[in-house]
């Protein structure tokens, strides 16, 4: 049997007094700085005095903001209360108008019955517009019907642009729709059938513009374009054309009152008041005699009738200068050709020609007068050389003074140098009658 070994209590190895004490001095140097940090804690600990300090300026900042909240509440609800009082104050008021609005009324309600009846019934195209103001009052206030009161605000509306003969339509719309509005039933005496013959009468330029497949225009341009025609006419004293039928067919005929201003104005001031060869010219050309019906046809579109004004202010030039003239290249005959030599025919380019050209009035009246210069001795020089060299007569003139045109240019230039070897000895006189004749001798 083995045998029991004896404890001696010995220390480990690793353990030694040194180690100990080392141990030992650690934890006694913790504990001053343990007590140093309490220490400093407790420092920090406010006192009771800061504490009520405190606690009296957080009371006094709570009183102050409940104080400001209560005064603000207190403002907003006074506010409210003005509020609430005035509008009670404007209810009352416009309760008590109204009621005093019924009463007077209520008076004038059976004056007012026998009023229209009789400002009406004697007269079945009497206007609104036609009664005194004292009337119009008495009618407008029909009171406890307001269908009356409507219609007599349409019937107020109508006759104040000259719709006349409302009464029967206004009787057969109170017949068929009591209440109606006003708005309503002036969509009724405009356009059903039923009851706008009147209104379809005093606007007779839209019926006609619908006839023809036009859009009516709205009551505020017709009436405008009615006032500009009337300014027109008047202003050019044609007063025959003044007049609301004659309107309605510039209406229904699409034509814009600043076309006919303009047609008008070409008409008077370029033609019947302007020099008398032009308005000789015109009808030539065109067998105008009315100029101004001419100006108005619908078939007269502006354009045109500038043309046409042109047409007779170059040719007038012409004329006044005692050249023929033609709207189209002619030979001229009669007393158009009267004057030339016999064996000299005389000729025009035409006005169509000019215009196609771009010649103005002002530049035609130059060119005019430059070939009425130098017509009457070109035409003598063709006539005594017209075998071997080309004729240069009026039409030759108008293409060289008007066209540019350099053969005819040169055609006069071959006179003139005939001419001059002719009569070599009084070559200096030629030379001047040249330059005097714009260079045809």
């Amino acid at each position: 049997m083995a045998k029991k070994k004896k404890a001696t209590g010995a220390v480990p190895a690793s353990f030694s007094p040194a180690s100990f004490r080392r141990g030992e001095e650690a934890s006694m140097a913790q504990v001053p700085a343990a007590q140093a940090a309490e220490s400093a804690t407790l420092q920090n600990v406010p006192t009771k005095s800061e504490i009520s300090a405190e606690t009296t300026r957080l009371g006094l900042e709570l009183d102050t903001f409940f104080n400001q909240a209560k005064a603000d509440l207190d403002a907003i609800m006074a506010e409210a209360a003005a509020d609430t009082a005035m509008a009670e104050a404007e209810r009352l008021a416009a309760q008590a108008a109204a009621e005093t609005a019924m009463a007077e009324a209520d008076v004038l309600k059976e004056e007012g019955d026998k009023v229209f009846a009789k400002a009406f019934a004697m007269d079945p195209y009497a206007t609104y517009s036609s009664l005194p103001p004292s009337l119009q009052t008495v009618v407008n206030q029909q009171a406890g019907d307001e269908s009356q009161a409507a219609l007599m605000a349409a019937m107020a509306v109508l006759s104040s642009v000259g719709v006349e003969g409302l009464l029967d339509s206004i009787e057969a719309i109170r017949k068929q729709y009591p209440k109606i509005s006003s708005e309503d039933a002036l969509l009724l005496l405009k356009y059903d059938k039923r009851f706008n013959e009147p209104y379809l009468k005093r606007f007779e330029g839209n019926r006609l513009r619908m006839q023809k497949g036009l859009p009516p225009l709205d009551d505020a341009e017709y009436l405008a374009n009615e006032q500009a025609y009337e300014k027109t006419f008047k202003s050019y004293n044609l007063n025959q054309f003044a007049n609301r039928a004659y309107y309605a067919k510039l209406i229904g005929d699409g034509q814009p009152p600043q076309d006919i201003s303009t047609k008008v104005g070409l008409a008077y001031d370029n033609i019947l008041n302007g020099p008398t060869e032009n308005l000789t010219a015109l009808t030539k050309f065109f067998n105008i005699s009315d100029i101004v019906a001419y100006a108005l046809s619908p078939d007269t579109m502006l354009p045109k009738m500038k043309q046409t004004i042109l047409a007779s202010q170059l040719g007038g030039e012409a004329l006044r200068q005692g050249l023929g003239t033609s709207l189209e290249a002619a030979t001229l005959t009669g007393a158009e050709a009267a004057g030339a030599p016999t064996n000299v025919q005389r000729g025009t380019i035409g006005v169509t020609a000019m215009m196609q050209a771009g010649i103005t009035p002002a530049q035609a009246r130059t060119a005019a007068a430059t070939v009425a210069g130098v017509l009457p001795t070109a035409e003598k020089l063709s006539s005594i050389y017209g075998r071997g060299y080309k004729q240069y007569g009026q039409l030759e003139a108008e293409k060289e003074f008007y066209l540019q045109n350099a053969e005819a240019k040169r055609a006069g230039d071959i006179l003139a140098a005939r001419e001059i070897a002719e009569f070599s000895g009084n070559y200096g006189g030629l030379k001047s009658q040249k330059r005097a004749t714009g260079g045809l001798i």
